[in-house]
């Protein structure tokens, strides 16, 4: 029995991916759901065992706060968790705001991305160090934000096979397909290259086709709005929306990550100098912000707070009975953890450091290509070719991860600034604004982290 430890017992994740696991594994499952508060770890255990009859399995689960006796002997863990919970975040989007910079998510890059890593580095440095003397052979899956620098943080500290994972490779395939009018993903073929939440695709087939020809041909010199389904449009739902998607494949050629909310994070031009904002009404019906330019929409504390009881009602009624379980997700961490331990090759988008895969990046800096999982852990796949221009535009955010990485492992306040300094999302901002801003979201995080 394969024993799989979950490092944060969140309702956000826990119905998906563990519905994932049964899904993939044929035979019991032992899983251990940890986290500091008990009633979270007891809701996901009352929740994983009515999932458990439902399917009708012999899995077993067991909620623990004490997390190195439950990562002992662990053959896997799932990461999802984000230390300091929305009441730190609510300092990484106001800090910022203060200084004219519009932060749309805030758990990835910009100054909010900076404090969130900064937040969560030495936790994650503390897993790593129970990972190599509890579990030394588990492989360790990563789905929390920042994600390139806690990855990294994980890989520099132990020994164990880690890869980091998102949802950005299959919704570029969903933006691919939609574009083309296909009816599933199975004529699509990517190569992907970038960070976390800032991939680019480098090449794409249609079947045996050069997909940026026909796309080409599709467009006839239009702009690659004149293509986008409604979904993607001004009027998209709330995590929706691609119009600066549109705006980049218009101005440099390439198709990056379709998701704004985030690709917005990485440049100097969409959320900072104080952008124009309006309200907008979503075709669900919901009122929200967004900046005028491309109508990026924000996700604010409040929301994010409200979602959280909503996430235990739903929790409550699967229970019960009273809404049908979930089914098998996208995500792929089930899939790597059956391949790594029945040694099925398994070929991803993944996120590990840089050794040579993405050769114009940094090296030590964590990137996102494909990669082949299987009995010997994770291994990138080089991406040959990558256009000077892209390499460029993804520079000085490889840079800053590498920096922030570094300089909280060292302790090195002055390399944390420089990395803020190099920030795009900073560029309107003066020398010693930049250093007031990094001060005041160092003391806001000082529970968590001090130099």
């Amino acid at each position: 029995m394969a024993t799989i430890c979950m490092l944060g017992a969140s309702t956000s994740w826990v119905p998906g991916l563990v519905t994932d696991l049964m899904a993939v594994f044929e035979e019991p499952l032992e899983v251990r759901l940890i986290d500091i508060n008990p009633d979270a770890g007891a809701l996901g255990v009352e929740w994983c065992e009515a999932a458990n009859k439902h399917h009708g399995r012999h899995d077993r689960f067991r909620a623990f706060t004490d997390r190195r006796e439950a990562l002992t002997g662990a053959d896997a863990v799932l990461i999802t968790l984000a230390i300091g919970g929305l009441a730190a975040m609510e300092h990484d989007l106001a800090i910022p705001e203060k200084y004219g910079i519009y932060t749309t998510v805030g758990d990835t890059a910009g100054p909010s991305g900076w404090a969130r890593a900064i937040r969560n580095i030495p936790t994650f440095a503390a897993f790593a160090a129970d990972f190599q003397e509890l579990c030394p052979q588990a492989l360790i899956v990563n789905y929390s934000n920042p994600m390139a620098a806690l990855t990294s943080t994980l890989q520099q500290r132990c020994p164990n096979p880690i890869v980091g994972l998102c949802h950005s490779y299959f919704e570029t395939k969903d933006f691919i397909q939609k574009l083309f009018g296909l009816e599933d993903w199975s004529k699509v073929s990517l190569s992907i290259a970038g960070m976390n939440h800032f991939t680019w695709v480098v090449d794409f087939h249609i079947g045996r086709e050069d997909g940026y020809k026909l796309l080409r041909e599709k467009l006839a010199g239009r702009s690659l709005r004149d293509l986008m389904a409604p979904e993607y449009g001004p009027e998209a739902g709330f995590f929706a929306g691609s119009l600066l998607c549109a705006e980049m494949y218009d101005a440099f050629g390439y198709i990056p990550y379709p998701g704004d909310r985030h690709i917005s994070e990485f440049v100097s031009f969409a959320l900072c100098g104080s952008p124009e904002r309006c309200q907008m009404e979503t075709k669900e019906g919901a009122s929200i912000e967004a900046t005028r330019y491309c109508s990026i929409k924000r996700t604010t504390i409040e929301q994010r707070r409200a979602w959280v009881p909503e996430r235990e009602r739903s929790m409550h009624q699967w229970i019960a009975g009273e809404k049908g379980m979930p089914t098998k997700s996208r995500e792929t961490g089930a899939e790597m953890i059956r391949a790594y331990l029945e040694n099925r090759p398994l070929t991803d988008a993944v996120n590990v450091r840089n050794v040579g895969q993405i050769p114009g990046l940094p090296a030590g800096a964590c990137v996102e290509t494909f990669g082949v999982v299987d009995g010997m852990g994770v291994r990138p796949v080089m991406v040959e070719s990558v256009p000077e221009h892209l390499l460029e535009i993804m520079r000085p955010q490889a840079v800053c991860q590498k920096w922030i990485t570094e300089g909280v492992l060292s302790g090195d306040r002055e390399l944390l600034l420089q990395a803020l300094h190099r920030d795009p999302q900073s560029a309107h901002l003066k020398p010693h604004e930049v250093r007031a801003m990094g001060g005041e979201l160092l003391e806001a995080n000082r529970e968590f982290f001090r130099l």
